[in-house]
């Protein structure tokens, strides 16, 4: 909108020029009509600029006002010759709107219209009348014709050139500008993450993006991938340490786009190094490229804080011809993105920190205080029940006891659910076992874990999520199941992780045997437990038996996801 207003402007102002040229030397052939000819190309002018103050752009505006732009010239240099008059001006107007409106191709294709308009003017004033002839641009020097039209088309390409230059660089700061402006530290991690790949993905036409990322401190790595489907979301792979190496490209360079060419195995690289400079072929000549089923690779590397690395991966790219500065480009954006990154990742590390720290002071609050105090009172009332003589008394102070009985494991379980739990796999096995062992003293409900492995490489994310489902399902035992015993067993099956949990309690209000997604049709089972096991990447099965107790099992690939805001 404002590019087009300075346009008007302007070309209001060359109309006028273009008049008051008229009326101090008039043409010796027909004044009155070439009179009228540069009073309509005022109004012309006006009209359009008008047009714009009061509707704005329209979706062909831009079209008209070049048309516009290139049909008065057209028609002036017939009237006079161009070396007398500033109509020739008008062409390189024309070629300077496309400039400011488009890019290289369409600023030289009205260059090269606006020369054909004035090397055709010659066969036009073939066929018109002999006074018309004498006073046409054809009838100049051919010499100087050809000059000016040698200057305008050179015009045209340089103008274009440099359109094009200033419109990659407005779209180059355009996406730096969007990509920092979802980098808000205020925001979740992952939404920003994925907000972060999406754009990215969606500029560069990819076909999958993901981020993989190495912590030097604990020298585990992660897969930061962007699922597909109507409703992406982000799902964090843990790599194995045995193929770190290659989902990291140890040995490819800093940054670099591969595309297959000539060829199936044959691929074309163009590379740069962390400074930004060309890498040679014979450098880059034995590569192969790193995903075998991908037609080109953009692999783009960046630092994240102190402790973290990565690559930005972006399957299919397609880059264009002018690679080199691209790359360079896409290397900038990443070292002011990625520690935007970094920022949101801590705020939120922090964050739930600082939630963790808060509920492990509000448990021990709970245990130092109303617990204890509950305990108490408790012990008071049992003491009252054996002394009392009345069996109607004794009997609503049973009833009272055990109702504080009742509180006190239910804060005791609020306790432990509010109390941060931060294990990993070396801890998993034992914590879950006194987990349930200290279920059993406190309640009496017999239960027993069932371990056959000793050891496990859950990633600690899923560890604490696993004791979060055990939490829950002992707590609905004790709440819903009446169940008097229940087993949790742990094992490894089929490349799965599989925790079972069988009680002979009451069941589930329905018979029958429900996966994760059926559960969720159907709108049953634990909320919290499938929001869980959703997390993890995991799959939920229950079997139900009215009156004769339920089966949870619970699977997870061993591939190991974790989760990140």
């Amino acid at each position: 909108m404002r590019i087009e207003r300075v346009l008007a402007v302007s070309r209001l102002l060359l109309s006028l020029t273009c008049l008051f040229s008229w009326l101090i030397r008039p043409a010796q052939f027909s004044y009155r009509f070439g009179l009228a000819l540069l009073l309509l190309y005022v109004a012309c002018s006006i009209t359009l600029l008008l047009r714009l103050e009061i509707k704005g752009m329209g979706q062909r505006f831009a079209v008209w006002a070049q048309a516009n732009d290139l049909t008065w010239p057209a028609l002036l240099c017939l009237l006079a010759n161009v070396t007398q008059r500033p109509f020739f001006v008008l062409f390189l107007f024309a070629t300077i709107s496309a400039a400011f409106r488009w890019g290289l191709a369409e600023t030289v294709a009205t260059a090269g219209f606006s020369v054909a308009l004035l090397l055709v003017q010659p066969w036009i004033a073939a066929h018109s009348p002999t006074a018309l002839q004498d006073s046409a641009s054809f009838g100049q020097d051919p010499i100087r014709l050809a000059m000016q039209c040698i200057f305008l088309f050179t015009a045209g390409v340089l103008l274009g050139f440099l359109a094009e230059a200033e419109k990659e660089l407005r779209a180059d700061v355009a996406l730096t500008n969007r990509l920092l402006a979802l980098a808000r530290t205020g925001n979740r991690f992952s939404s920003v993450l994925q907000s972060v790949l999406t754009e990215l993905g969606q500029v560069l036409c990819g076909t999958t993006v993901y981020e993989v990322v190495a912590q030097s401190s604990t020298g585990r790595a992660f897969r930061w991938e962007l699922s597909a489907g109507a409703h992406p979301s982000i799902q964090s792979i843990e790599i194995p340490p045995a193929a770190q190496a290659s989902d990291l490209m140890a040995d490819y360079p800093h940054t670099f786009y591969m595309h297959r060419s000539h060829g199936e195995h044959a691929c074309s690289v163009t590379a740069i190094d962390e400074e930004g400079r060309r890498l040679d072929t014979a450098q880059t000549d034995s590569f192969a490229m790193p995903i075998a089923e991908a037609e080109s690779v953009l692999v783009v590397s960046h630092d994240m804080g102190r402790d973290w690395s990565g690559r930005l991966v972006i399957v299919n790219a397609k880059l264009g011809r002018r690679r080199e500065p691209k790359l360079r480009f896409l290397q900038d954006v990443m070292r002011q993105v990625a520690p935007a990154l970094y920022s949101v990742y801590l705020v939120w590390e922090f964050r739930s920190r600082a939630n963790a720290t808060e509920r492990a002071r509000v448990a021990r609050e709970l245990h130092d205080t109303t617990i204890q105090s509950l305990i108490g009172i408790e012990m008071q009332l049992d003491v009252l029940r054996r002394r009392s003589d009345y069996s109607q008394q004794a009997a609503e102070l049973d009833r009272i006891q055990g109702l504080l009985r009742q509180e006190v494991l239910n804060l005791r379980e609020l306790m432990q659910t509010m109390r941060p739990v931060d294990i990993g796999p070396h801890q998993f096995l034992d914590f879950i076992a006194d987990l349930v062992e200290r279920f059993s003293r406190d309640t009496g409900i017999a239960v027993r874990f069932i371990s056959e492995l000793r050891e496990v490489t859950l990633p600690a994310a899923t560890c604490r999520e696993l004791v979060r489902i055990v939490q829950e399902s002992l707590v609905n035992i004790r709440k819903h199941s009446g169940g008097h015993s229940a087993v949790a067993r742990f094992a490894s099956q089929d490349g799965l992780w599989k925790l079972v949990i069988n009680d002979d309690g009451n069941g589930f209000p329905f018979a029958g045997r429900f996966t994760l997604a059926e559960l969720d049709a159907l709108r049953r089972g634990p909320a919290v437990i499938k929001e869980r096991v959703r997390a993890i990447g995991g799959d939920m099965v229950i079997e139900s038996t009215p009156g004769h107790g339920s089966r949870l099992e619970i699977t997870i690939p061993q591939k190991g996801y974790e989760l990140y805001g």
